[in-house]
């Protein structure tokens, strides 16, 4: 109820602002600028310290059973001893933008993904939705995330393949179009209809430009073996 609530909200929002300008935009663009927004509230940019190294990522934003968690790629929290800096831009409002620090919960080196849970205060938070369906070829999506420092970057594609085997793990990965580089890795891949998340970005191709992305079902499969589905973005 709370992210239908949310997205009604948005797009009255959005209908009021074009006719404001002028005109009044059609349905499927203001459904677009709906889940593009919905989209940006789940993104975060994770500043990662390692001793004198520093470092920079992006991840999904979800919460289960009370808690704040962030999903994000293996390599961007390191050995997970880091100091984790999360910060959620507002996009609207800059004085309402978030940050937390955050301690490793889960990770999986080989598929390459993380789970952060989030320490300090907090506002209100609105938690990504996630598919454990696999996607298939030629799905329309969004990839979002803060490439090179440059946050609440959206970029749009399709998957490219849905089955993809890599040399790093024996689950097979999807390959989506989206554009992305570093500072990319643990940005959120979401269907382009309905802005659920269906993986994250873990690699990229740097001849093709194509992202490598661990799917959702990959990461609950994992949780579900080492005994921590109760975390599992959901």
């Amino acid at each position: 109820m709370g992210n239908k609530l949310f997205g009604f909200t948005i797009v009255s929002a959005l209908i009021a602002v074009a006719v404001v300008r002028g005109g009044i935009p059609s349905l499927e663009t203001v459904n677009k600028q709906a889940i593009v927004e919905q989209i940006i509230y789940h993104t975060v940019e994770i500043d990662v310290i390692l001793g004198e190294s520093k470092g920079i990522g992006s991840g999904v934003l979800y919460v289960r059973g009370g808690k704040i968690y962030v999903l994000t790629a293996a390599h961007v929290v390191g050995d997970g001893t880091g100091l984790y800096i999360v910060k959620q831009t507002d996009p609207n409002n800059e004085t309402l933008s978030q940050y937390w620090t955050g301690n490793v919960v889960a990770c999986d080196s080989d598929s390459d993904w993380a789970i952060l849970e989030l320490q300090g205060e907090s506002k209100p938070v609105r938690g990504a939705s996630f598919v454990p369906v696999r996607a298939w070829a030629g799905e329309e999506v969004y990839t979002s995330g803060s490439p090179m420092g440059e946050e609440n970057t959206i970029t749009e594609g399709i998957v490219a393949n849905n089955k993809r085997s890599v040399p790093w793990n024996s689950d097979k990965h999807l390959v989506v179009t989206c554009n992305g580089c570093p500072g990319s890795s643990g940005g959120g891949v979401y269907d382009k209809i309905t802005g659920e998340c269906i993986g994250i970005v873990v690699r990229l191709n740097t001849a093709s430009r194509l992202l490598y992305i661990v799917p959702i079902e990959t990461i609950l499969n994992d949780l579900q073996i080492m005994g921590k589905i109760s975390i599992a973005p959901s």
